[in-house]
């Protein structure tokens, strides 16, 4: 019996050692996912489709390297500036948006009608693979936002010519636990009303992006970003209207870009 009670607390013990293993493995798998997942039939070309969704990460610095979906011939990401994957920055919430990177399906099978579910694999270098379902939405416009050099399929907002040009500067410097960004504007003011409404020339907001990923709106001129994988990086900040269209001055858009590399 005495030979028992030893066997019996190493059997417990070893129990506590399995769970606690298995509590790690989970709290790294929840550090990051994915939620609010979309997907719009893309008016003017039969069978594809854009998906839209944001990464919550509450963990180290990732990044997104291939998406798939068994309902279509292929499947990408689009609207990059890198043929690496997304770097995902640490302690963040970025979208695949309209207005940004986005997945592309092409060459859809079935009916695209409103709810139907389409599963989707998402591939993370350190999170791996996430499963999970977009919801068909109502189709979407593919705005003039590509022929300018910009992100998504988004729209513009031309400056007319007898009003002030807005302009914007970036500067981005290294912290303790990540990046800062800085901006500098003439002829724009931020509005820190975060609800969409009428414009009003000269106002808005600012969009910032990572390699074409869409960070966060600014309404204000300051931003942090979070620590980032080894690579280089594209920063870029646009100047925004309240309906989201990137200002255009002169067919060229109100942007500043910044170059950073993560050794």
């Amino acid at each position: 019996m005495k030979a028992a009670k030893p066997l019996a607390m190493l059997a417990i013990l070893s129990l506590l050692a399995v769970g606690a293993i298995l509590l790690i493995w989970r709290s790294t798998q929840d550090a990051l996912w994915v939620q609010d997942v979309t997907a719009a039939p893309l008016q003017g070309s039969p069978g594809s489709v854009g998906v839209f969704l944001t990464i919550r990460n509450r963990g180290s610095a990732d990044k997104l390297i291939a998406v798939r979906s068994i309902v279509a011939q292929r499947s990408r990401l689009v609207s990059t500036t890198t043929e690496s994957g997304l770097a995902i920055p640490a302690d963040s919430s970025p979208s695949l948006a309209s207005d940004g990177a986005y997945i592309l399906l092409e060459r859809v099978g079935g009916t695209l009608k409103d709810g139907r579910l389409l599963p989707i694999t998402l591939r993370f270098e350190k999170a791996g693979e996430i499963r999970t379902q977009a919801r068909l939405i109502a189709p979407r416009a593919q705005g003039e936002a590509a022929s300018y050099g910009l992100f998504g399929i988004g729209d513009i907002r031309r400056v007319q010519d007898d009003k002030p040009a807005p302009a914007i500067t970036l500067d981005v410097q290294p912290s303790e636990d990540g990046w800062q960004v800085q901006v500098e504007t003439r002829n724009f003011r931020f509005d820190t009303d975060p609800e969409d409404g009428k414009h009003v020339p000269g106002t808005g907001h600012a969009h910032l992006y990572l390699n074409g990923l869409k960070l966060q709106r600014l309404y204000e001129s300051r931003a942090r970003i979070g620590t980032l994988p080894p690579g280089r990086h594209e920063i870029r900040v646009t100047l925004n209207s309240k309906d989201h269209r990137t200002y255009v001055v002169s067919d060229t858009p109100v942007s500043a870009t910044a170059e950073i590399v993560v050794p």
